[in-house]
């Protein structure tokens, strides 16, 4: 199955494949100009270890983590690639979850002024988040992806059979986003998650895929649009500041850090009166999917004041305003609250 968006009138492709097509299509069209990436958590997997053996010298493996997403491996790393030898026609291809997909792209958009990237997700939430959209980028001390291009794979293969040895949390943090997804706007997702522990995984990644979609016509987050792409950030601005605060540390998870930020901008929600239904029934979901939902050591009266230093130096930031996402009776949608207010907000929520 083949899914074809344009956005900004480029072709985003992403295709569902099984181990085996993926192997016989990735052995048939690497060259030897080619750059070979890999997640170091992976290397046991048959297809990877081929690979290895037949490109040997083109490859380069690293262990995914988001503290991998900085300038200081960018540099490294580059200039390795550019000494290898890299041409206009060289394909990066890169396997492994979100921070490894992250720094990639955003190597293949910037050697040479831009190189093809085709990207193999091997993680959930790689494949149902980071991998759809074309967004690339590295950390800043100041925060999370704050140097990056918006860079689209020339294709992204889906192929979920690199699941099936994936660590149960890393398989509940791709759940994180699927949840979001199922609350900002997809009411069959939403069902399919209450009602199964288990559904069909590549129905769950499909509905995932195409609820993202929906949001990225374009590139840039227009505000003012019914699907702006900003409206995918639920969970994300409270959860990118709790993450960063938390120095990347492997304790908190990305996908652990936005399951809080979404308990934490749905209470918003609800003590702003857009919210009318039991926070507790998005608990009881993360609950289900084995996510975190105790936010009380992250957000407190001593860590706010440095979440909100955080949450100051947020894409989303306008002047002394932050654009967060809120839940409403009708998914979600952009609200404008000062940085001043939202501090108030955090000190209200128990």
């Amino acid at each position: 199955m083949k899914i074809r968006k344009i956005i900004d009138k480029r072709v985003h492709e992403i295709e569902f494949l099984k181990i085996a097509h993926l192997e016989k299509k990735l052995i048939n069209n690497i060259s030897n100009l080619d750059i070979l990436i890999f997640d170091k958590n992976i290397l046991k997997n048959i297809l990877i270890k081929k690979l290895l053996k037949k490109f040997p010298k083109r490859c380069f493996v690293i262990k995914g983590h988001e503290k991998i997403k900085n300038l200081k491996n960018y540099s490294i790393l580059i200039e390795k690639i550019i000494k290898l030898g890299v041409q206009r026609k060289t394909i990066i291809y890169s396997f492994g979850g979100g921070t490894l997909g992250d720094l990639s792209g955003f190597l293949a958009s910037t050697i040479l002024r831009g190189v093809e990237h085709v990207m193999i997700p091997t993680s959930l939430l790689a494949m149902v988040d980071s991998s759809i959209g074309g967004k690339t980028g590295i950390n800043s001390k100041f925060g999370k992806n704050l140097i990056g291009t918006f860079y689209l794979p020339k294709k992204v293969f889906i192929c979920s059979d690199f699941l099936k040895s994936l660590p149960k949390r890393e398989i509940a943090c791709g759940y994180a986003e699927i949840i979001k997804y199922s609350l900002i706007n997809s009411k069959q997702l939403h069902r399919l998650l209450i009602k199964q522990s288990k559904g069909d995984i590549n129905e769950i990644i499909k509905l995932s895929i195409n609820s993202k979609l929906k949001y990225i016509s374009d590139f840039r987050e227009k505000l003012k649009t019914k699907n702006s792409r900003a409206i995918l950030n639920f969970g994300h601005t409270i959860g990118h500041a709790i993450e960063n605060s938390n120095f990347y540390k492997g304790n908190l998870k990305h996908g652990e850090a936005i399951s809080l930020g979404m308990i934490l901008e749905l209470k918003i929600s609800s003590l702003l009166n857009y919210y009318s239904k039991r926070v507790d029934s998005l608990i009881e979901v993360l609950k289900k999917y084995n996510l975190p939902i105790n936010h009380t050591k992250y957000v407190n009266n001593r860590t706010i004041p440095t979440l909100i230093n955080k949450i100051t130096f947020d894409k989303k930031v306008i002047n002394e305003d932050v654009n967060i996402v809120l839940i409403g009776k009708n998914g979600g949608f952009i609200k404008k609250i000062s940085i001043r207010d939202l501090k108030s907000i955090l000190y209200q929520i128990k």
